[in-house]
């Protein structure tokens, strides 16, 4: 079912609910008014009875009750009546004889009920007592054929009223509906257009503060990340196919020329030796392009578990010293906390260790010393700091803003050997673990990677 035609029965729904309540109201309550005035009509024809024929109420004297049976005259339907009752609750005066009485009990009830309302057959009734001159109490019924014509005609015009409305609602509500759902549908047509060949195309809506607009501006944002996405995609498959080709061809083209003619034992380690650095270099590429793929793709499955922060530091330390052994990293402790809890993290053990690593290593690449100073500052609250420095040439203004891009590097870098993907890697662990991420570089001096760990609790 179309939206426009599901908002179009809800809509007539809703106001033939109200419709009829309303018009339910008018007829009950007119009703009431009518059967008030029917009884008060009543009230007034048997209390004008009572006193004209109580005025000799000494002439009174019980009717019998077959009489008037036999006489077919007085036996004819007839429209009203009023009955009254003497004290020992026997008939003494009736407009028609022929009608039987009611009940002793029943005339019992009524005459202790005070004012009583009630259907004696087709005839509306109502019963009341009254004392005479003498101080007797009487019981008077007065009845009659409740039939109002006005509550036909009423009832006629109010089941008109309500199909007319019904017809106007529905007529009302299609139109405006369409004229709601007319926006969506130009949306819906603008996204049908674009094409995976052009994701430059942005939806056009209203300048309102709607919900439309609010959907157009979060469709567009979705198709800022999508163009990001697959600009990106290009992007790393076009940088892998390069960072895995150079490394192959270099290794292709130094066994191509130590097979071409023998040589010398020294000229074949020679040959090994730098082919095997390249392969290293080649290992190092796809093993930081698994942990980048692997971040991206199980981005919310990975499992977190209480690190211990300083013991994971020296850890990544001696690892990077056993793989480059003239690197230097000092070590320091700023505020060790009493309470050994105090010095754990909620993190991933292997990817926290991996951005480690790799934030060093580009500390002492990129410094003249190859050294790099690690501090970790512990928070009584859990939201401890690190600190990564190193003492390069430092990163401009500009080259801030993009190294944290995959394979970018900058006209500094490009001596020293790289990927350009190490930071992208870091950058991604850490949004996994929420990490705070900020670099303080000033050139000539160094660059310094802060980290902010959220508190445990968190």
């Amino acid at each position: 079912m179309q939206i426009r035609t599901k908002l179009t029965l809800q809509f007539i729904v809703l106001v033939a609910g109200m419709l009829v309540a309303s018009l339910c109201f008018i007829y009950v309550k007119f009703r009431n008014m009518t059967e008030d005035e029917f009884y008060d009509s009543l009230r007034s024809k048997a209390l004008m009875t009572a006193e004209m024929v109580l005025h000799e109420e000494e002439k009174l004297q019980p009717i019998n009750e077959n009489a008037g049976q036999e006489d077919p005259a007085v036996a004819l339907p007839f429209r009203e009546n009023v009955v009254i009752f003497n004290t020992d609750l026997q008939r003494v005066f009736a407009f028609n004889r022929a009608k039987p009485s009611l009940p002793d009990k029943r005339l019992a009830v009524l005459k202790t009920s005070g004012e009583t309302r009630f259907q004696n057959g087709n005839l509306h009734a109502i019963s009341l007592t009254h004392t005479s001159h003498s101080g007797r109490q009487y019981l008077i019924i007065a009845e009659s054929i409740f039939n109002s014509e006005e509550l036909s005609h009423l009832r006629n015009i109010l089941l008109i009223t309500f199909i007319l409305c019904i017809g106007m609602v529905a007529a009302g509500g299609w139109f405006y509906a369409g004229q709601a759902m007319a926006p969506v549908a130009g949306i819906v047509n603008q996204v049908d257009a674009i094409r995976p060949s052009d994701l430059s195309a942005r939806v056009q809506g209203q300048n309102n503060r709607d919900e439309l607009s609010r959907l157009v501006l979060t469709f567009n944002r979705l198709l800022d990340r999508i163009q990001f996405a697959f600009r990106m995609q290009k992007s790393f498959i076009s940088n892998v196919s390069h960072e895995l080709k150079n490394p192959l061809s270099v290794i292709i083209a130094q066994l191509e020329v130590a097979l071409d003619q023998k040589r010398d034992s020294e000229e074949y380690q020679a040959t090994l030796h730098s082919v095997l650095e390249d392969a290293r270099e080649l290992s190092e590429v796809t093993e930081k392009l698994l942990q980048l793929a692997k971040v991206h793709s199980e981005g919310a499955d990975i499992s977190f578990e209480r690190v211990r922060l300083d013991e994971l530091m020296l850890q990544t330390r001696s690892s990077l010293l056993r793989l480059h052994p003239d690197y230097k990293v000092s070590f320091d402790i700023v505020g060790v906390p009493e309470d050994e809890e105090q010095l754990f993290v909620r993190a991933n053990e292997p990817l926290l260790r991996s951005a480690f690593q790799n934030l060093m290593d580009n500390g002492c690449k990129f410094s003249p010393e190859k050294k790099v100073d690690v501090k970790i500052h512990f928070d009584p609250d859990g939201q401890h700091r690190v600190e990564i420095s190193d003492r390069g040439p430092g990163i401009s203004a500009k080259d801030l803003q993009l190294i944290f891009q995959p394979f970018y590097r900058s006209s500094q870098s490009i001596h020293v050997k790289g990927s350009g993907i190490g930071l992208s890697l870091v950058d991604s662990i850490m949004k996994i673990h929420q990490i705070g991420l900020d670099v303080d570089s000033e050139q000539g001096k160094g660059t310094t990677f802060k980290l902010s760990f959220p508190a445990m609790a968190a």
